[in-house]
């Protein structure tokens, strides 16, 4: 299938439905706001729930969700216990050391930790949530080398900091979660070793300021662009010089630091680098870049400027607390309006993790995922540029449709992507089965299953179709003795799986 031709097939016959609009990334027009939707969640308002606010979901956890309220939901997933929390492996408080392949190792040590949270772990908001810091405030492995700070830096998006010290030592925050306070947040990713040597700051001296990371911190982090000017960089460099790195922390030096005035987006002062992330969350346009970040990556990736506006002056009135801002977006009549149910793109962390959730595949190993996600376009800890990871259409590509088709083909066949034997991927279709126990006839194995794996009713064009092609008719029954089910039931997922829809969510 050519990407065009996947761009235009449609299984629903709705003209105006949420995987077009998907695809053609126009905006979603919701009359609904952030009032509360106190609706008992049903089955579909669940995985829709889930889909956004983790990688897809199990049969038990949608069902564990049922009947309660949004809020109750929502509440559990933003006040992660310790437990929840990865821990840290002997090395990381070790001093860095020059060893390429002793980092390399370490690295990969951590990928297949984080991996393994989102495949396994109880709060899968902590993760996405840790994901989404690092792709907006992301650093590279390959330059910043050291797996110490690379460790910590990923540890600061899943545990934001409740205060910010020099020396900065982010072990000391260890109990916190990532919906902490965005302003704190920004002013540790100042400190943060990793991000000190990804743009440089921790070589920025007075009398010659280096511009990187000040730019990337207003265009990029904080404000983006339009929203200051050439010397408001400048300026904010020369506020932003004093931090370099010593051991496995990061420190403030007064003789590093340019002490005269600096005059920044219309303020003047002798500032340093707190003093300029202060200004910064004081502009309105702070607030409303935070605002379409949050939007895009829970809601959908073409807000409407109504919506942004309502969540910016929540932002602000919150002083920039984001878990309160969650609660009231993920709690939303606006969130839960089914305009969105299925009109985002999956990412490849969604396709890998979410596919192995949804089918219950304990046999998925963690460097088979993570190879899967790097051939999909997404190699964790190392995005390709300080842009990250571009997300959305730029998921699927021509060189990444098939491949993802190769992928959930491989689930199927207990095969990998690149065609190798891995018996240990083949879902068990029948165990799958037993989750569904009132599902009998062909129509009802067909419509239970397809709504499980896609945010879509099917067609009936495609239902009687399926029905003929697949069970040989309305007659056929699971129970049947000669139903062949387990060969019928795996070509079922198949088509499912080949669907565009199934690579919305």
């Amino acid at each position: 299938m050519n990407r065009r031709s996947f761009l235009t097939m449609r299984s629903t016959n709705d003209i105006d439905s949420p995987f077009k609009r998907a695809m053609t990334s126009q905006p979603i027009i919701s009359l609904a706001g952030l009032d509360e939707h106190t609706a008992p969640l049903s089955r579909k308002s669940a995985e829709h729930l889930l889909r956004r606010t983790g990688f897809q979901y199990t049969h038990e956890t949608v069902n564990a969700l049922i009947g309660k309220s949004a809020r109750e939901v929502v509440e559990t997933m933003l006040n992660p216990t310790t437990k929840e929390m990865p821990q840290h492996p002997a090395w990381a408080t070790t001093a860095p050391v020059n060893d390429q392949a002793l980092n390399r190792n370490r690295i990969l040590e951590i990928r297949r930790m984080w991996f393994n949270q989102m495949l396994l772990g109880t709060n899968q908001l902590q993760e996405k949530m840790t994901f989404f810091w690092h792709n907006l405030l992301t650093s590279e492995e390959d330059k910043v080398y050291y797996a110490q700070f690379m460790y910590w830096q990923n540890d600061i998006f899943r545990r934001t900091p409740n205060k910010v010290t020099n020396p900065w030592k982010p072990s000391e925050n260890n109990d916190r979660s990532s919906f902490g306070n965005i302003k704190t947040l920004i002013k540790a990713i100042v400190r943060d070793p990793a991000m000190l040597i990804y743009l440089d700051n921790g070589v920025s001296v007075v009398g010659n300021p280096n511009e990187n990371f000040a730019r990337e911190l207003l265009e990029l982090y904080a404000l983006g662009i339009g929203n200051y000017t050439e010397k408001d960089v400048v300026e904010s460099a020369r506020a932003l010089t004093g931090w370099s790195i010593t051991g496995l922390f990061s420190e403030w030096k007064s003789s590093r630091w340019d002490s005269q005035e600096k005059e920044f987006l219309s303020e003047k002062g002798n500032f340093n680098s707190d003093d300029i992330v202060d200004i910064i969350f004081k502009q309105p346009a702070c607030s409303l870049f935070f605002a379409k970040r949050l939007y895009q990556f829970f809601v959908y990736f073409e807000p409407d400027q109504t919506i942004l506006q309502e969540i910016a002056q929540l932002l602000v009135k919150e002083n920039y607390e984001l878990k309160p801002i969650l609660l009231r977006l993920l709690t939303s009549q606006h969130f839960f309006d089914e305009k969105f149910y299925g009109a985002m793109i999956k990412s490849p962390l969604d396709l890998v993790i979410g596919t192995a959730r949804l089918l219950n595949i304990s046999g998925i190993k963690t460097d088979y995922g993570l190879t899967a996600m790097t051939a999909l376009n997404l190699d964790l800890l190392n995005p390709p540029d300080v842009e990250g990871f571009k997300m959305h259409h730029n998921w699927i590509t021509t060189t990444t449709l098939p491949t993802r088709q190769k992928f959930t083909n491989g689930i199927l066949d207990g095969k990998t992507y690149d065609g190798q034997n891995a018996p240990e991927l083949r879902v068990d279709v029948m165990k799958f089965m037993n989750n569904f126990p009132d599902a009998i006839t062909a129509e009802e194995v067909l419509k239970t299953v397809a709504l499980y794996m896609i945010p879509f009713e099917l067609s009936e064009e495609i239902v009687n179709g399926w029905i003929d092609d697949i069970f040989g008719g309305y007659d056929w029954t699971i129970t049947s003795p000669n139903a062949n089910a387990e060969v019928k039931i795996r070509l079922l997922l198949r088509n499912i799986m080949q669907l565009p829809e199934f690579q919305l969510m």
